[in-house]
């Protein structure tokens, strides 16, 4: 109970000051007492945000420690689930701005009616609420699919920016625990599963407070492959192929999901195959499944290694491998690599927030933070595994 008190004191101690980040530009309320603490200054940001990480990697260790021990339920984390959303759901996407790229791509689609890999936002002249966008001058970015799913939370937000942004993080939001819900089913309702994607402060930072639609694209992905195994081989391709038009990195998916659809195929018409493949090399279904999710999981990690060909890494990119890994049941390397990543990409704003700047110090110390606690959870790993 007292844990639990103070997970919840330190998601509204995040919050609060994340309104403190509100683009001077911008058309939004702003906290006038936050702004020349937070927008204006350099230290005190650095201590709020990495005070808050900090305290919900530890709270979030705690959490699956005692998933292990059976002492928390799958009705319990869904009941943190629905306080995290509670809170975080009402801050301001201080960490990224993706979501206001999303708001202007709908407006450019729905309201001027133009082609968004043709028009950029920029080129719409008198439309004051792209004033304060980083990537204005850039066409769409995202996939048709994503475009068409963006018309519903624009027109919810009835041409009001605020109004908007929130019907955006709702939409995220609902999505977000479409994708919980998924992988909560495809455990068979394990709750350490689910906990150690939904509570994943880099899971719920990256998706309940910037609203990234990767989880989107996930549920997307995570549903083809459910309903490959319920043998609704159409549906589950469209989904996936959904997937794809979301953001591209679920392609990587492509050879794990093909290598399913044509073993599954193959098996419901060859029934008499199934005994005896499963006699021969003692191998049930389950166990079939569980290295599915663990190579989709591999591939996932390798499109988020290559993702610097295009940009630079990012942190909500880390979604992709946790949606997959989350179903793996034996502890792996991957899943030690994993809490190492998560923390550290979290970090990776922490050099832009005491200098201000993308350049100097914070390139080197963005690798350093990204690809230092990983080594560490790798090396803690084979050191224990080995006793």
């Amino acid at each position: 109970m007292v844990a639990t008190i103070f997970y919840y004191i330190t998601l509204i101690f995040l919050t609060i000051p994340s309104w403190g980040f509100v683009d001077a530009n911008a058309l939004l309320p702003k906290i006038a007492s936050l702004q020349p603490v937070i927008y204006f200054q350099t230290l005190y940001p650095v201590i709020w945000y990495t005070s808050t990480v900090t305290a919900l990697f530890g709270w979030y260790f705690w959490v699956l420690y005692r998933i292990k021990k059976g002492s928390l339920t799958s009705k319990h984390i869904w009941l943190l689930i629905a306080g995290s959303i509670a809170i975080l759901v009402w801050s301001y996407p201080a960490l990224s701005n993706d979501i206001f790229n999303y708001i202007a791509t709908a407006k450019v689609t729905f309201l001027y009616r133009e082609n968004p890999y043709i028009v950029m936002p920029i080129d719409l002249p008198n439309e004051p609420s792209f004033s304060f966008l980083h990537a204005a001058n850039k066409v769409a970015l995202y996939g048709p699919v994503w475009i068409a799913l963006t018309a519903i939370p624009h027109f919810l937000g009835a041409g009001n920016l605020l109004f908007t942004l929130f019907t955006f993080k709702i939409f995220i939001t609902v999505w977000y625990l479409v994708l919980c819900y998924l992988i909560w089913i495809a455990s068979e309702r394990k709750p350490w599963a689910l906990a150690f994607f939904a509570l994943n402060p880099l899971v719920m930072l990256s998706t309940l407070v910037d609203g990234h639609n990767d989880v989107v694209m996930m549920a997307l992905a995570l549903g083809g492959f459910f309903l490959l195994k319920k043998k609704r081989y159409v549906l589950g391709l469209l989904l996936f192929v959904a997937s794809i038009l979301i953001k591209g990195a679920t392609i990587f998916l492509a050879p794990v999901f093909i290598w399913c659809l044509f073993g599954l195929m193959r098996r419901s018409r060859f029934p008499e195959l199934k005994k005896p493949q499963f006699r021969e090399s003692r191998i049930s279904p389950d166990v079939l499944w569980q290295q599915v999710w663990y190579w989709a999981s591999v591939a996932m990690y390798v499109i988020f290694f290559l993702s610097p060909i295009r940009e630079e890494i990012y942190a909500w990119y880390f979604i992709w491998p946790l949606t997959f890994l989350a179903l793996v049941d034996k502890p792996t390397l991957l899943h030690a690599v994993s809490y190492g990543f998560s923390f550290g990409l979290m970090l990776r704003i922490v050099p832009f927030f005491y200098t201000r700047s993308w350049s100097g110090m914070t390139p080197l110390v963005k690798k350093i933070v990204t690809f230092v606690p990983p080594a560490i959870s790798a090396l803690f790993y084979g050191k224990t595994r080995h006793r």
